[in-house]
């Protein structure tokens, strides 16, 4: 697929040379402007990488594709309509937005009714969707009518100190500088994932769950970028989520972030299938709270050297993965 450019792509490029130098990036930061980043639920991740594609919010939702919509209907409604003909990127990881929305929490601690359970975060090459011909940049929050523009001269114009803030600040600057972090990065219609660099999971039972989701063919294509984002600082990690996941054919043990600051109570429920003997076993409790561990005792069930295994947290999926026992010779 031939990819045209815009006529100043050069200056484009350079500019973002230019950023990498700049003496108020924190060292951490150093690598940021090297990519676009762009946050989904765990689901909705795997179908992108299942298609091969990223989709605008009107092509997604006339298709649908779009099983769990984490976006605040709030923000939805005061966003300009043309903006959901269009993928949408930010230029900084660790958006407010997704400080809002990260990770399981009950309804009541929804800010704006956003809700991103399980959040996959896709790094994509900066330069070439920046100087892509159809691509346009905001300076802020598309929502509150951001100013865009689609080339080197505006690319300049957009305030990157403000963009990439990362530390705190006083009240009066509160809502100069979350405007600028929401700045994004808009694609019309859809986008290929040949500009996809990393794809980042929260933990490693998020990475078997993620794993679990994908087809053959997107497995053989992109498991060398799938990783964990721990190192890069990829997600805030304050709220509930799986930390680790033990299978065996006695037990399933599940390890919960224990500085969650919201435990729940959720509905919980897990899932076991034995597929080769076409039956189901559940273990469900209304109200439990998530802070710790939870240990199910599966050895009266017989002949577990193979089962499927799902957790939900109030019918959001929160961990997914197959076991198969390994036979050693001792």
């Amino acid at each position: 697929m031939r990819i045209n450019r815009k006529k100043d792509a050069v200056k484009i490029r350079n500019f973002v040379r230019e950023i990498k130098q700049q003496s108020w990036l924190s060292h951490a930061q150093k690598w940021w402007p090297n990519y676009l980043y762009r946050v989904d639920n765990i689901t909705a991740a795997a179908k992108i990488l299942n298609m091969g594609r990223l989709l605008s919010r009107d092509v997604a939702q006339s298709c649908g594709l779009m099983d769990k919509d984490c976006a605040s209907p709030d923000v939805i409604r005061i966003t300009n309509p043309k903006w959901m003909k269009y993928v949408r990127l930010y230029f900084r990881p660790r958006t407010p937005t997704q400080y809002d929305s990260e990770g399981f929490r009950p309804p009541s601690k929804y800010v704006l009714g956003a809700h991103c359970p399980i959040p996959i975060v896709m790094l994509f090459d900066s330069c070439d969707i920046l100087t892509r011909e159809t691509t346009v940049f905001s300076n802020g929050n598309l929502a509150k009518n951001a100013e865009t523009g689609s080339d080197s001269a505006f690319l300049r114009k957009i305030p990157f100190k403000k963009v990439y803030h990362d530390s705190g600040f006083k009240p009066p600057l509160r809502d100069e500088i979350v405007f600028h972090r929401h700045s994004e990065v808009v694609i019309p219609d859809e986008l290929d994932m040949s500009a996809l660099r990393f794809i980042g999971c929260r933990t490693h039972a998020e990475y078997e769950t993620f794993y679990s989701l994908l087809q053959p063919e997107a497995r053989n294509q992109w498991s060398d970028k799938i990783g964990l984002g721990a190192k890069l600082n990829l997600h805030f990690r304050h709220w509930t989520f799986v930390e680790e996941v033990e299978l065996n054919s006695k037990r399933i043990k599940f390890r919960f972030n224990p500085s969650s600051k919201t435990p729940g109570p959720f509905k919980t429920r897990v899932e076991i299938r034995r597929e080769e003997a076409d039956k189901n076993y559940f273990w469900e409790e209304s109200s439990f709270l998530v802070n710790s561990t939870l240990t199910l005792d599966i050895s009266g069930i017989k002949h577990m050297h193979t089962y499927r295994v799902r957790l939900l947290l109030n019918d959001d999926l929160a961990y997914a993965n197959q076991y198969f026992e390994i036979d050693t010779p001792f």
